[in-house]
């Protein structure tokens, strides 16, 4: 029995990482003709703490403007992504949404339920990685369906 793949699931943050795991993604949803979701998701610890900042600079600016800007922004690095990747006939759809990371993209991908979600990993290790955690990692606990995790450059010989 083979293994077909019709729908792939990339969740960016728009780091190095995220970059590599995107350029992958488009990679195989092309080899695999396969359609892609993509997902970003605008972390809801950071709209919290511009809240604040923009709370303690006494500015009129609301969180739902916040939230507009960083959406809009975030729809801006989609679209040069997908265009960069020469990609548009690939994405079948893309999110953009303020929460917890890991779980909003187990979420989605539960919701949508692709065959593979592929991510970027920073590759944190020791106080780094025990202090910021590893989203990738939470993911790769919950995740619903098949992962490929895409490291932000290759591991060299020796390390």
């Amino acid at each position: 029995m083979a293994l077909e793949i019709q729908n792939l699931m990339v969740a960016t943050d728009f780091s190095e990482a995220s970059e590599a795991a995107m350029a992958y993604a488009f990679r195989l949803a092309r080899t695999l003709k396969a359609l892609l979701y993509i997902v970003h998701v605008v972390p809801e610890d950071d709209v919290q703490l511009l809240t604040e900042l923009n709370k303690h600079m006494q500015s009129q600016i609301t969180a739902e403007t916040l939230c507009e800007v960083l959406y809009a922004d975030a729809d801006k690095r989609l679209s040069a992504a997908i265009e960069q990747m020469q990609g548009a006939d690939l994405v079948q759809e893309r999110l953009i949404v303020t929460g917890k990371p890991a779980e909003t993209i187990v979420s989605w991908a539960a919701s949508k339920q692709p065959q593979m979600l592929i991510l970027g990993t920073h590759r944190r290790q020791g106080l780094d990685h025990l202090l910021l955690g590893s989203v990738a990692e939470r993911v790769l606990r919950q995740a619903p369906c098949s992962m490929l995790i895409v490291p932000a450059q290759p591991a060299t010989a020796g390390a």
